[in-house]
């Protein structure tokens, strides 16, 4: 089968990771993957704003110049909020092409209503969603939400996003968060990271851990954890050297961590822990597969698609409750018994979250969408 995976190919964080796994995971299984995407988000940091329309047109424009569609089987094309390649669909509507296969990365795209105001590209973006020939979403939570907004009779498949972390990946403990997650004194470390976004309820864990009487330490990583309008809260004191909340020391490490530092985190990791509030984009979070994948429980809000993804490897609370987030910080943190059980049933589904298992279920779809097409002609 010969793809044309169509997606960010730079920048760190959210769809690049992915979309790396993704391309290694479908050729472990014969295919033949090229890429064609952008090398980040149109974004001028020196200006602090986003590209005119205009210049994002242009950009897109060039973009699919560059490539013959019909010189492969299938297009599988991903983007989320802000990627230019969210016009690529509208620009091909009057080409002849391969089945394209959209896989849901978010439910609503505001590059065009938020940061670029146009409602007419904003438009031609949502129509481009009906004319896709298949969908993959990472979770049942996607597909309700986005058959809410669009009535498509198109075939699809639920596979939940893998860890991003790839095979064979070697571990490092020559990073600025390593001290943190070893303390001095033996306690159970959770661990949470990403980038700082609205979704994070970072001032929730907060007040949740101020509830905590048992030692455990929270480690939070990831870019912009350092910006109070990012984070949603001052973390000025938690950073690199801690702060304690209740029976809780909580360190805030604003940094990206490479899949070495991930793992390496991971490994160190007790339980991870994901404070989520209620967001209309959002469909669900990529970093959890990579605890579930590596065997470890997972404590989470119930958001989005939180609680198909761990199961009864871990624990969900409701959003917004810090009481019941406190007590599963504490009950995690001391009781052994209870965690290793978690872990135990983390570990027997860990297969649920490799690269392989979801290139698999994609191709599949492919193979389905690809034989529909061929029997219409």
């Amino acid at each position: 089968m010969r793809i044309l995976l169509i997606g960010p190919t730079g920048g760190e964080g959210s769809l690049p990771p992915y979309l790396n796994v993704l391309t290694t995971g479908l050729r472990e299984h014969g295919a033949q993957v090229d890429r064609l995407g952008s090398p980040g988000i149109p974004y001028a940091p020196a200006q602090s704003a986003f590209w005119p329309a205009d210049r994002i047109i242009e950009t897109a424009e060039r973009l699919l110049a560059t490539v013959d569609l019909n010189a492969y089987d299938v297009l599988s094309i991903h983007y989320g909020n802000l990627e230019i390649e969210q016009l690529l669909p509208c620009l091909w509507t009057r080409q002849n092409r391969p089945p394209a296969i959209y896989h849901v990365h978010c439910l609503d795209w505001t590059l065009f209503t938020t940061h670029v105001p146009n409602q007419t590209l904003r438009a031609l973006v949502d129509n481009a969603i009906d004319t896709m020939d298949g969908f993959v979403f990472f979770g049942d939570y996607g597909r309700t939400q986005l058959a809410r907004q669009y009535h498509f009779a198109v075939p699809s498949t639920v596979s939940w996003l893998p860890t991003t972390i790839p095979p064979h990946t070697r571990t490092t403990t020559r990073t600025a968060w390593w001290p943190a997650a070893a303390p001095t004194e033996p306690r159970p470390v959770a661990s949470f990271y990403g980038y700082a976004a609205p979704w994070k309820d970072l001032a929730g864990l907060i007040r949740a851990c101020k509830r905590t009487r048992h030692p455990c330490t929270v480690l939070v990583a990831g870019p912009l954890w350092d910006d109070p309008h990012q984070a949603g809260t001052d973390l000025s004191r938690e950073i690199h050297t801690g702060q304690s909340h209740g029976a809780t020391e909580v360190v805030a490490v604003p940094t990206y961590l490479e899949p070495a530092d991930r793992l390496a985190l991971v490994q160190r990791t007790s339980f991870g822990v994901f404070p989520y509030r209620e967001q209309p984009t959002f469909q669900g979070s990529g970093a959890i597969a990579d605890y579930l994948a590596h065997g470890i429980p997972v404590l989470a809000t119930d958001i989005a698609n939180m609680a198909e993804l761990i199961g009864d490897a871990g624990q969900i609370v409701h959003p917004g409750d810090d009481i019941a987030l406190g007590h599963a910080i504490d009950r995690l943190s001391c009781d052994t018994k209870h965690r290793n059980k978690l872990s135990c049933n983390a570990h027997r589904r860990s297969n649920l979250f490799s690269a392989s298992h979801h290139a698999a279920q994609c191709l599949q779809l492919y193979d389905k969408v690809i034989a529909d097409r061929t029997r219409s002609i």
